[in-house]
């Protein structure tokens, strides 16, 4: 018994296998990512996360089988409904998770409506998700991109009294982008620029960089992903601005180190809301659990998809043998466990939640590799207003 990992203990203390000797009945949950195309690593993060949560539990809840049933979306919202139209009416999931698209996400924010389905995003940022269209059958286990990007830019502020913004020219950069101005000058601090770049098509920053200099701002905010992430964070390096160059765990992911290279990042403080290093026993069991399976650190998609899933488990955990829909919407609504990032529960004005956001430093060890070094601890943002859910 001592061999037990960490993170079956503490699986054991939050999820309970069913009683011995029931027959095992199929309770079925349905996940909706784009496995193929531009989404597709972070898809395959996300059912790692999966994995870990479903191992958790022994896939078996209170006697009943769990079976996921994955379907790509294609990060298409027509295809994304007709995927989860399936999986409601012929398939007969009780709840659908994943959904990496704002858009994706928006149309299933009507779905679950229309359907009387619960639908909890893993990952879309969308404010309007868990705002405008939110209902009591949208669910969000990661963060709006207001409440993550205002945060921190009240943060900053307190740091810096000046900066300039910088972001891809569509929607997910103009929220991200929007909610950090938002919250900068909120604080008392003042944006002097926002520049956005052509989305996928720009490869040169110096025009961006230089203006950055003549504004004579105190930092640089940037929201950038992927080859753009590895492009900024480079060129801003060599361009040998004195400027700070910040943003989220997007801007230095660790899967782009080695492209950015050593010089460019040791030093590096950007913002996430998780981090393998975070000193509690949760955290400790789910690194712990997914460094044994998989032979890493997981990645913050990982852990994304394991919260995204272990809300769903323990909602189904909280009806006993007889599961149903509307069941597993009103017991999402109580959901409240002790996650790898903190205290995870729904907010109950909008079904949505964002309990801390931590400040993280790349570092070189002694060994010479490069870790994530939690800086702060800082509260999450408030989502935009706009829901008006009973």
């Amino acid at each position: 018994m001592r061999k037990l990992t960490i993170a079956a203990a503490v699986a054991a203390s939050v999820l309970t296998v069913g009683a011995g000797g029931a027959q095992a009945k199929d309770v079925k949950i349905g996940v909706l990512l784009g496995f193929k195309g531009i989404y597709a690593k972070l898809a395959e993060q996300i059912m790692q996360g999966y994995e870990i949560a479903l191992d958790n539990v022994g896939r078996t809840i209170n006697g009943n089988k769990i079976v996921i049933l994955k379907a790509d979306n294609e990060n298409k919202p027509p295809v994304a409904i007709q995927k989860a139209r399936k999986m409601v009416k012929s398939d007969g999931v009780i709840a659908i998770g994943g959904v990496i698209s704002s858009g994706v996400g928006v149309a299933m924010s009507k779905f679950a409506k229309q359907q009387k389905v619960p639908v909890v995003v893993t990952l879309a940022v969308a404010d309007v998700i868990t705002g405008k269209f939110c209902n009591r059958y949208i669910f969000r286990s990661s963060f709006a991109a207001y409440a993550l990007q205002s945060g921190i830019g009240e943060y900053w502020a307190k740091k810096y009294k000046t900066a300039v913004a910088m972001g891809p020219d569509y929607a997910a950069g103009h929220a991200m982008v929007g909610g950090f101005k938002a919250g900068f000058e909120k604080a008392g601090g003042k944006v002097k620029e926002v520049m956005w770049s052509a989305y996928g098509k720009t490869q040169d920053w110096g025009p961006f960089l230089a203006k950055a200099k003549q504004s004579g701002a105190d930092m640089i905010f940037s929201f950038y992903a992927g080859k753009e992430a590895i492009q900024v964070v480079k060129q801003h390096k060599a361009f040998g601005l004195k400027m700070p160059l910040y943003g989220g765990h997007w801007l230095y992911d660790k899967s782009l180190w080695p492209a950015m290279g050593e010089d460019a990042v040791v030093g590096a403080i950007h913002h996430t809301t998780h981090v393998p290093a975070l000193e509690n026993a949760a955290n400790k069991a789910f690194v712990a659990a997914y460094s044994k399976k998989y032979g890493s650190d997981p990645d913050i998609n990982a852990y994304l998809g394991y919260e995204n899933a272990m809300s769903i488990l323990l909602a189904i955990k909280a009806q006993g043998k007889n599961v149903t829909r509307e069941g597993t919407a009103t017991a999402l609504k109580a959901v409240k466990y002790e996650s790898p990032r903190g205290t995870f529960h729904f907010s109950k004005d909008n079904n949505a939640q964002l309990p801390h956001i931590y400040l993280v430093q790349i570092t070189k060890g002694a060994d010479g590799k490069l870790y994530r070094k939690p800086v702060a601890t800082l509260p999450g943002g408030k989502d935009k207003p706009g829901c008006k859910m009973k």
